[in-house]
């Protein structure tokens, strides 16, 4: 029989969540101009590890900013209250992990680190796909630039359908076994591919994935049908990803005119797949709906947008990027934002009419963009 676990209330925001337990910290950065307030911690999915709601997303690093402003970034992020950031060995050829390593010194174990394997890291034909001979060595290389001996969640960046799942599950396994790697989990998988690992890992006696990451926002609302429902019943936390969809829910970047810089923009490398992901008229309309809502209730778009994804009682964790300093100090304003229930409400009412045309728009972010890194 299973227990049921007591949610707990933790601001006005907060929902009944199944299975997620919250601890407070009044860590909100003078030096960036905030007054004192409150980040949320949550368990990541069933496990004892407490990270911040809002996760780091350190795609950026090392590409749209060069190592000082990274560093900058990152020290303002956490600053803020944040205590989680997620990276990947081929985000910017490596350099993402080299200046997520730099920005630790002196402060490993107050971050709790998440990266990934899976992209092409040589020209051998074992250099991509997570096969045990490839895990291993991703591993090590990640460390290496890291500059740690561990890494607190390990990821398989995208479903690898050349090799046979009890093989990675195994490998994973291993690598915790191993001390490198604290908690292991994936992304971009379907939930029959996230069941399927579970059932290998029950079945051989060894470390089941804990977390998986999905793109999740107002205009991708495709974990809702299944994925969502197996992370509940599971135990399985969710790392939301692109909760913004690349910006576009902030009312920029609309009817197929990219402002310089954003990920619409052909100056930003992966452009092309953030465009056969998000740019329709369908979508368009649907922000300028939100945009009248976010107006209506005096709330901003990034308040109303990530807040809408952290109130799913599925996700865990929201990550969010930046490109600059003044860029997370939004994000952090919006993230105390108080949005009201009605909003948010009125918002889900309003990406109904994109909900179930997403998954046919020609090429998706998961298609596309991780492709290019391999």
């Amino acid at each position: 029989m299973r227990r049921r676990r007591r949610a707990r209330r933790s601001g006005p925001l907060t929902l009944r969540f199944r299975g997620r337990r919250r601890a407070s910290s009044s860590q909100l950065a003078g030096s960036i101009g905030f007054e004192k307030g409150t980040m949320n911690y949550v368990r990541l999915g069933r496990t004892g590890l407490k990270v911040s709601e809002y996760c780091m997303g350190g795609d950026n690093f090392g590409g749209q900013m060069d190592e000082a402003e990274s560093l900058r970034v990152m020290a303002a992020t956490f600053d803020g209250g944040v205590n989680f950031i997620d990276t990947a060995n081929v985000y910017e050829e490596g350099r993402s992990e080299t200046y997520v390593g730099k920005f630790m010194q002196g402060r490993r174990y107050d971050v709790i680190l998440a990266s990934k394997g899976n992209g092409r890291i040589g020209l051998g034909p074992n250099d991509r796909q997570v096969s045990r001979k490839y895990a291993m060595q991703a591993i090590d290389d990640s460390l290496r630039r890291l500059k740690t001996d561990y890494i607190d969640l390990y990821q398989i960046h995208d479903f690898p359908p050349d090799v046979p799942i009890d093989e990675f599950v195994l490998a994973y396994s291993d690598i915790v076994q191993s001390g490198k790697a604290r908690y292991i989990g994936v992304a971009n998988f379907a939930a029959f591919q996230l069941v399927e690992a579970l059932w290998q890992a029950e079945k051989l006696g060894v470390r089941r994935f804990d977390c998986v990451q999905t793109r999740y926002s107002l205009l991708a609302r495709d974990p809702e049908r299944e994925l969502f429902p197996v992370c509940k019943e599971y135990g399985f936390g969710v790392m939301a990803f692109s909760p913004r969809a690349g910006g576009l829910l902030l009312g920029q970047d609309l009817h197929f005119q990219a402002e310089p810089g954003s990920r619409f923009s052909p100056d930003f490398r992966h452009y092309q797949s953030f465009r056969n992901t998000y740019w329709s008229q369908a979508n368009f309309d649907v922000v300028e709906k939100i945009v009248a809502i976010a107006k209506k209730y005096g709330v901003s778009m990034n308040a109303l947008t990530s807040r809408w994804v952290v109130s799913n009682p599925a996700v865990t964790v929201c990550i969010m990027g930046a490109h600059t300093v003044e860029h997370i100090q939004s994000n952090l304003e919006a993230w105390h934002e108080n949005v009201p229930q009605e909003a948010l409400d009125e918002a889900t009412a309003a990406s109904e009419a994109v909900r179930t045309t997403f998954s046919e728009v020609k090429g998706t972010y998961n298609q596309d963009y991780t492709s290019s890194l391999r």
